[in-house]
């Protein structure tokens, strides 16, 4: 009998789960699983969750929710052999997006059993905080921060907060540092992208993959209008990163330092962790096991294409 933690967050995307709930208990009985729900309050949820995968050692923890709940049940299972499932109900759903978990709830159920292992890369942000997804600093992160400050949620509630942002948005000195030297930067934004998509579908790392050993720093030097025209022209593909406006660097590890002690805001996976003079950036392979589509539409071509694109400079 399979051991299964499910760990739903009720107020995620603002839906009730009621009607969710009723068809996961009846898919956990007909497939005989031995079978656990935590639902989150808010309140030492992360604790909560440790404590009961560590006494009850559930082979898997479904994470029910947005990125938020994804990433907090996967930091409760790193480095172990329990396996991260995903139910996605948040607002943007970024990891599942990369994923290509199935939107529709009952397929995603089904997936729990029927897809298959793989074993990710993590990020690790100043020693402390874990990255599954994508973080960044500067503008994005001020989006973000304007979005959770917003009463509205939504894309349409993304978009107005991103061109309230960009009004005043102002370029960071930066001293960029990696295994590959160090380097002077002004630009808006620096992210840095285990990942390849957000979870709008964006892609904003066409050469990312989840289990190279490596993560990306995406630089956009700046946002003007015409930049913002090439966002949008390339919003499925990444081909911005092939003008002068924006660059890749991968690496194994970095450290993101704004000069004359001033402080930038920091984002990881969609939460805000505060703002700094400097951010470490380490990449920690094979550290979480998840459970993904059997067979996945996802291209490789593609990947490889934007990887020789890369490599040619």
């Amino acid at each position: 009998m399979k051991k299964v933690l499910f760990v739903i967050n009720p107020i995620a995307g603002g839906e009730k789960k009621d009607i969710f709930l009723s068809k996961l208990e009846a898919f956990a009985d007909e497939n005989e699983l031995d079978y656990q729900i935590y639902k989150t309050t808010g309140k030492d949820d992360e604790q909560h969750v440790h404590k009961i995968i560590v006494e009850d050692k559930p082979e898997i923890a479904v994470a029910i929710g947005g990125d938020g709940t994804l990433l907090m049940v996967a930091r409760c299972i790193l480095h172990t052999n329990a396996k991260l499932g995903i139910i996605p109900f948040g607002s943007a759903n970024g990891m599942a997006t990369e994923l290509q978990i199935p939107t529709d709830k009952e397929e995603a159920l089904k997936l729990i059993l029927e897809g298959k292992e793989v074993l990710i890369d993590t990020l690790l942000i100043d020693g402390k905080h874990t990255c599954l997804h994508i973080g960044d600093v500067g503008f994005n992160a001020k989006v973000i921060k304007r979005f959770e400050e917003d009463k509205t949620r939504g894309l349409l509630s993304y978009a107005k907060n991103f061109f309230r942002e960009w009004k005043f948005s102002q370029r960071m000195k930066c001293i960029l540092t990696t295994e590959n030297g160090v380097r002077k930067i002004k630009c808006h934004m620096i992210a840095f992208a285990n990942a390849r998509k957000y979870g709008t579908g964006a892609v904003l790392n066409p050469i990312g993959k989840l289990d190279d050993g490596f993560f990306e720093l995406c630089i956009l030097k700046t946002i003007s209008f015409k930049v913002l025209l090439l966002l949008i022209l390339t919003f499925f593909t990444g081909a911005l990163y092939k003008t002068r406006f924006a660059k890749i660097i991968q690496c194994k590890e970095a450290r993101i330092k704004l000069k004359r002690n001033r402080k930038m805001l920091v984002q990881v996976d969609g939460e805000i962790i505060g703002e700094q003079n400097s951010v470490k950036i380490e990449i920690v392979p094979k550290s979480l096991r998840i459970i993904v589509p059997a067979v996945s539409s996802s291209s490789f071509l593609d990947y490889l294409v934007a990887k020789i694109e890369y490599e040619k400079g």
